[in-house]
């Protein structure tokens, strides 16, 4: 494999970033069934609009800058799914829309588009909302009245999450084997752990993500829960509660395994799995908010490069010095 240069992106040669789009827009589809199930009209109604307005802010950037509009590019569609499944049910749908606004005009499009941008655009858009209205953003209505949400979603009971509680050292009351299908207060479409897991092996299959990422993402979490457990009960209830709470599952399968904003050799995308599942776990401890996934994954983004440079430098470091030694050996 040819390692390309500057700003472009290797992309597997059995699978184009098109291909790639289609099958994460797929996955993501499969894992909104079960929110709109739970929550009712209202989350169909805040994915289709989150979608709709991203793909709208593609095509009014394309004509505003005068490029041309690929039809068969999902990633607006890819963006706006994942900024809605971030997020709270009941959240206003204008949050909604300035994180997708913000995801496609400053974070996508300015760069040259998919296969271009620097920062995974959904986490981008998520962050934004978060520094903005915290309040909203982990705001969750309570699930437990037995009603779906109104097309408004105003006037409930907001509880706390799971995540909130772990914050505050305190283990939630939902059992860890409830929490795999997703059925409790957190981003509505990062709670079905069972989905998302089924959703990571099937990309696997299609060879559309790499293994290497996800893996080392979240046994580096599991092992920094089970050194510094937040609940008294121990590392394994403490490990379980913090891989199935907030979007940190959904991060790592979904996000971090991105091919545009991930290194593209292979000690990297371990180098880069593990640093995430350890941000991700920092952020959590120390870290203004309740959940910081979508943080760690523009931080890692960022680090990205440099974290190939650094292989590709010790890499050829280690050729060098056997390159040396073999002549040695020759001379002698």
């Amino acid at each position: 494999m040819k390692l390309l240069q500057g700003s472009q992106r290797y992309m597997p040669a059995s699978h184009s970033s098109t291909s790639m789009m289609w099958d994460m827009l797929a996955v993501l589809m499969v894992t909104s069934v079960l929110p709109v199930i739970y929550h009712g009209a209202r989350a169909a109604l805040l994915l289709g609009s989150s979608m709709a307005v991203c793909l709208g802010a593609y095509i009014l950037f394309q004509l505003m800058t005068r490029r041309e509009i690929w039809i068969t590019d999902a990633s607006p569609l890819v963006t706006g799914a994942m900024i809605a499944l971030l997020l709270p049910a009941n959240i206003p749908y204008w949050v909604v829309f300035t994180a997708d606004v913000f995801a496609i005009w400053v974070v996508k499009e300015p760069f040259g588009g998919t296969g271009r941008n620097l920062f995974n655009p959904a986490a981008a858009g998520v962050a934004f909302v978060t520094v903005l209205w915290p309040e909203r953003v982990f705001s969750y209505y309570n699930m437990n009245i037995g009603q779906s949400l109104t097309l408004s979603g105003s006037g409930w009971e907001t509880v706390s999450s799971p995540a909130a509680w772990l914050r505050e050292g305190i283990q939630p009351t939902i059992m860890p084997f409830e929490m795999v299908w997703g059925r409790y207060e957190g981003p509505m479409g990062a709670t079905v752990a069972a989905v998302i897991g089924a959703g990571a092996l099937y990309l696997l299959i299609r060879k559309s993500i790499d293994w290497r990422i996800p893996v080392f993402f979240l046994a580096t979490a599991a092992l920094y829960a089970a050194i510094f457990p937040r609940l008294l009960g121990g590392a394994v209830i403490s490990v379980k509660y913090e891989l199935l709470s907030g979007s940190l599952l959904f991060c790592a399968c979904y996000m971090a395994v991105d091919p545009c904003t991930s290194p593209r050799t292979a000690v990297g995308k371990c180098i880069f799995g593990a640093m995430g599942g350890l941000l991700v776990m920092l952020l959590r401890n120390y870290g203004a908010y309740e959940q910081g996934g979508c943080f760690a994954i523009l931080l890692l983004n960022a680090l990205s490069p440099l974290i190939d440079r650094v292989v590709l430098a010790c890499r050829r470091e280690v050729l060098s010095r056997e390159s040396k030694k073999q002549r040695a050996q020759a001379d002698s």
